[in-house]
């Protein structure tokens, strides 16, 4: 597996990807995180993954060259979100296979690389926090810790700060992908 930049062109696997991710969570009963509505059948959704396409998206690519994961990350912060007192770089999308185990991390790692590499010490990330906050724990286990709460009218949210300095990899940018994923380490 690989991780490239992304182009507007890989828009329409990004929200298959979406797609797939609606139905998944809908499937174990979470109606709430990302709604109902198909990726691909919601016009917001799909102006934001063209935008994001230009210049923030990365893609990671399996051995038959399919988009199995994205990851949209920039030095802008969403607007609900607080300013941060340094740079940083922010995790705006993470979307991965429901097929494949351990890709999440790999594109959180290559974002903790990118940030290291652009002097970043700082990688910020906000993520939904309702039902059992299963998902704030899944960043936690990538190394994020707990900021805030904040909502988004009804939907809660959790904002989540990693700094690559207390953690010992800012300057090294030879951060490695989960051993469970074949074919993803040293990307």
């Amino acid at each position: 597996m690989r991780i490239r930049l992304g182009t507007p062109e890989d828009a329409p696997a990004v929200l298959a990807l979406g797609d797939e991710t609606v139905a998944w969570l809908n499937a174990s009963g979470n109606t709430e995180q990302w709604g109902t509505t198909p990726w691909t059948a919601n016009e917001r959704r799909k102006s934001t993954i063209r935008t994001r396409a230009v210049n923030d998206l990365r893609v990671l690519i399996d051995d038959t060259d399919s988009i199995v994961g994205a990851l949209a990350i920039s030095e802008t912060r969403q607007p609900y979100a607080p300013p941060a007192d340094e740079r940083e770089l922010y995790v705006n999308l993470l979307l991965t296979a429901r097929r494949h185990r351990g890709l999440g991390r790999a594109l959180i790692d290559h974002a903790k690389r990118e940030a290291a590499e652009r002097g970043i010490d700082l990688l910020r990330v906000d993520c939904y926090a309702g039902g059992d906050g299963k998902l704030v724990r899944v960043y936690e286990n990538y190394g994020f810790t707990r900021v805030t709460e904040f909502s988004v009218g009804a939907w809660p949210g959790m904002l989540l700060a990693l700094h690559l300095s207390a953690i010992g990899q800012m300057g090294d940018t030879k951060v490695r992908a989960v051993p469970d994923v074949p074919g993803t380490q040293g990307f």
